[in-house]
């Protein structure tokens, strides 16, 4: 039984590692092992692939193979040439026959057109920016947008093309400034506004609004809203909403749009200060029934006298 037990560790000592010693612990033992298998798991590409159609991407410690005929990505485990070579004959069986030279080519093209794309990309953005920035100052000078496509864009070009050449105009005409697109750049930049502000209006909690009725030039009633709250050490000033009243211009009416709109935007009445002092007694001084306010003192009462009577305040 002894003899049986020392041949089985003796057995397990001969089959440890070169750089692994019996006295190591399990830990290092087991955090070994995991290193082991985290480079042994990787497979490096090979420029000899290519020879299959195939390149890599990604990451260069754990390149992902890239199929430059279809543009296919396989796992690293993939990056063997026998796998590669059965992806060429099953789903590319009339180019197993090319060369090298032909693989290396469509490579070539392939980084072309994805530069090509980042670069087109980029003068995107860049275009996209810019129409965003006119759409601003188209709203706050309050203009019609088709000035935009009319009158901005041409003064652009014409100006670029005298100062920088034809190739800066070529540039300047990708920015897209048509009615439809400034209008919609307003609305997008009204939504992030509001989106701002209600969320503004949530951290701060407590809010004050300030509600008045108007008519637009077709004569229909509209509900404007002002609102007010803090935002951080500040109280902040806001235009909130302007909301159709589509029936009588009733205070129930008025409740139910601002109730809505709050709800929608996540809103409790509750967190809503309202003030409901009356002070009847500030009033044109001037007026003869400004004189008496029940709530006033008799200095009060003396003070204004003084001013209805000052033909100076009048001036």
């Amino acid at each position: 039984m002894d003899k049986f037990l020392k041949r089985k560790e003796l057995d397990s000592e001969q089959n440890l590692e070169p750089d692994e010693s019996p006295s190591m612990s399990g830990d290092q033992k087991k955090a070994k092992m995991v290193s082991s298998s985290k480079f042994s798991g990787t497979r490096q590409y090979s420029e000899s692939y290519i020879s299959f159609g195939f390149t890599f991407t990604g990451d260069a410690n754990k390149p992902t193979p890239l199929c430059v005929v279809c543009g296919e990505k396989l796992a690293n485990s993939a990056m063997v040439p026998s796998t590669l070579k059965r992806h060429l004959q099953t789903k590319h069986p009339s180019l197993q026959n090319k060369n090298a030279d032909y693989f290396v080519r469509l490579r070539e093209n392939t980084e072309k057109e994805a530069t090509f794309m980042r670069k087109t990309t980029k003068v995107n953005e860049r275009a996209l920016k810019a129409s965003y920035q006119v759409a601003e100052l188209i709203a706050k000078s309050k203009k019609s947008h088709t000035v935009a496509e009319t009158l901005i864009l041409p003064a652009c070009k014409a100006m670029v093309q005298e100062m920088l050449g034809p190739e800066a105009t070529k540039e300047i005409a990708k920015v897209p400034l048509s009615d439809n697109t400034i209008s919609r750049r307003i609305n997008d930049m009204s939504a992030d506004i509001e989106s701002v502000v209600l969320e503004k209006i949530r951290i701060s909690e407590k809010f004050a609004l300030q509600l008045d009725e108007s008519t637009d030039i077709s004569g229909h009633a509209q509900l404007l809203a002002n609102v007010r709250f803090v935002d951080g050490d500040a109280i902040r000033e806001n235009f909130f909403f302007c909301k159709a009243l589509p029936e009588k211009t009733t205070g129930e009416e008025i409740f139910r749009v601002t109730s809505e709109y709050l709800e929608q935007g996540g809103l409790k009445w509750e967190n809503c200060t309202i003030s409901t002092e009356c002070l009847d007694w500030v009033r044109d001084p001037y007026s003869s029934a400004s004189v008496g306010g029940k709530d006033m003192t008799l200095q009060e009462q003396e003070e204004l006298t003084e001013r209805r009577q000052n033909r100076g305040f009048k001036l």
